[in-house]
């Protein structure tokens, strides 16, 4: 058995143990989140709102939109909206049932008053009709389109084309204005199966129920779905009655604080939802994230060992990076972590009185924290696939200053105040070639935060000079002739002649005072090199540091 069939089967059996405990786990969170005792004891908030066994609050639903609400083949309202608003309502002892309509009478509906209330996409032009509670999530748009058009299709240029999408008046404005066909519908798992079948070229819905048709109607080897640069839409609870809307507001709140919409709504909805308490099955995420990660380290470190055996020379030194890599990687991943468990236990303790800034800062740390983490997986994972010699597919015909424009926008590098940057266009920098844009987009973004990490004091130094002054980063992009370059200068640190080619090896830090893994220029110059590229050291450079990353056109 090869170490690489070795590696993909180890991976596999790490998903399918995550995958069944997951399963495991969702079955017992369902059975206490969706009791089967249907009683209702009526509250005096009922009362008071005017609802009771023999009047129960009436939710109006939309019987064609799955996988929230809809109406299943034994006529039985089910969803998750129906699951959650069962909840909701037995928390606040109100009796309840649903009326299933069509989605152009449902919404009316709720509006006139025909029904209490039902769950709907927060509008604009509808806020002076109906009053809406607080947000319960936020929902995103994605386009769907057949696999076969991918190379020809550009959800960015619509113009021309026939994109169907459920009736809204912001994505019909959106689709005149890109001067495409619009066509509104009602109903989506239709509409689905006949952008299959060719009648449109594009379909427009929510992420939600992309996934679900995707797989409901075994489409997924024929559709695609891409994400499209909108704003989220806010789904909330809207009725006539402003008494009933501020109660379900109460209610919310501690349904939040304690989870619960996390639990129901997880399983359906890929998002980031809009609180700061981290549920359980993100701490569990995390584990498997890390356990996954250090049996992809533990793989190349034995990789790596059996090279060592061949070079002997450099065994000694090799174990001390390798020993330096552990400790950073301790220390990467320890950070983001104390972050997480200090402000979570902040944020649940009961004596904790927090300010909205404070909440918000929390939050935004825990995100950060998060995406940390998360960061560091996907490196080890893109490490892993470093000694491939596949041949990556190169359909993308795209100009180099966009490629840098992109890398640029990616890292953030023309905002920072500690550099100055600017980017050169030389001649043939607008003319297109044919590339992978999301992997040369890589190599330079990697580049980038290489520069951006030397060229500002390392941790725990301070440099000695009388006054304070920027760094300096300069991107050149070119295409002359045969020949597509982006050569990077930065004012940091000059890299010694002896280790031109060593600090594009696993692990290799130059200078050992900065942060990082020394593992960014070993993955951009593998991904050059299977675009039929390189990158080089040039060592003529003496102000600091300049990289030159050639490509073929």
């Amino acid at each position: 058995m090869t170490q690489e069939k070795l590696f993909h089967r180890v991976l596999l059996l790490i998903v399918c143990a995550c995958t069944w405990t997951l399963t495991s786990c969702n079955s017992k969170w369902k059975e206490q989140l969706f009791p089967q005792d249907e009683t209702t004891i009526v509250s005096p908030l009922a009362r008071e709102l005017g609802y009771s066994k023999e009047r129960p609050l009436v939710m109006g639903m939309n019987t064609s939109y799955a996988p929230l609400q809809y109406v299943d083949d034994n006529g039985t309202p089910s969803g998750y909206d129906v699951e959650f608003t069962k909840i909701l309502m037995r928390r606040m002892g109100i009796p309840f049932t649903f009326a299933p309509n069509h989605w152009d009478k449902m919404s009316p509906g709720i509006i006139e008053g025909k029904y209490d209330m039902g769950l709907m996409v927060y509008s604009p032009y509808r806020r002076e009709l109906t009053n809406y509670s607080n947000a319960v999530f936020r929902m995103y748009y994605q386009i769907v389109y057949r696999k076969k058009s991918y190379k020809g299709f550009d959800f960015r240029n619509l113009e021309g084309k026939t994109i169907a999408y459920m009736k809204s008046r912001p994505i019909g404005l959106m689709l005149r204005e890109a001067k495409a066909n619009d066509v509104p519908i009602t109903e989506l798992s239709e509409a689905i199966e006949e952008l299959a079948n060719g009648k449109y070229d594009g379909v427009i819905c929510y992420r939600f129920q992309a996934n679900y048709y995707l797989e409901h109607l075994n489409l997924e080897r024929k559709l695609t779905a891409d994400e499209l640069s909108l704003e989220p839409r806010e789904y909330c609870y809207a009725s006539y009655n402003p008494k009933l809307i501020e109660a379900i507001n109460a209610e919310l709140r501690f349904m939040e604080e304690e989870g619960i919409i996390d639990d129901v709504y997880t399983q359906a909805i890929v998002s980031q939802f809009d609180t700061i308490r981290i549920p359980s099955w993100v701490w569990f995420l995390l584990i498997c994230l890390i356990f996954l990660f250090l049996v992809i380290f533990s793989i190349n470190r034995y990789l790596l060992s059996k090279r060592l055996q061949i070079a002997n020379a450099r065994a000694e030194e090799s174990t001390r990076m390798k020993g330096e890599f552990i400790k950073q990687i301790s220390h990467e991943i320890r950070t983001p972590l104390n972050i997480l468990s200090g402000f979570t236990q902040i944020l649940t303790s009961p004596q904790a009185s927090l300010t909205e800034e404070e909440k918000a800062n929390a939050a935004l740390q825990i995100m950060q924290s998060t995406d940390r983490i998360t960061g560091l997986v996907n490196k080890m994972l893109e490490l892993s696939d470093v000694n491939s010699k596949t041949v990556l597919e190169r359909s993308d015909m795209v100009t180099p200053f966009h490629i840098a424009e992109q890398a640029i926008m990616e890292t953030g590098i023309d905002e920072m105040l500690h550099i100055s940057f600017e980017l050169k266009k030389g001649e043939g920098a607008d003319q297109p070639f044919s590339t992978n844009l999301r992997s040369v987009v890589r190599i330079l973004e990697l580049q980038l935060d290489n520069a951006i990490k030397f060229t500002q004091p390392a941790e725990g130094h301070i440099k000695q000079t009388e006054h304070h002054q920027q760094e300096t980063v300069t991107m050149t992009v070119d295409g002359q002739h045969d020949k597509v370059r982006f050569i990077l200068e930065n004012t940091g640190k000059t890299i010694p002649d002896k280790d031109a080619e060593r600090i594009f090896d696993e692990f290799v830090q130059v200078d050992e005072y900065y942060n990082g893994t020394g593992i960014g220029l070993t993955v951009a110059r593998s991904l050059a090199r299977r675009l039929g590229g390189d990158i080089v050291l040039d060592t003529t450079y003496k102000e600091g540091a300049r990289f030159v990353t050639t490509f073929k056109r």
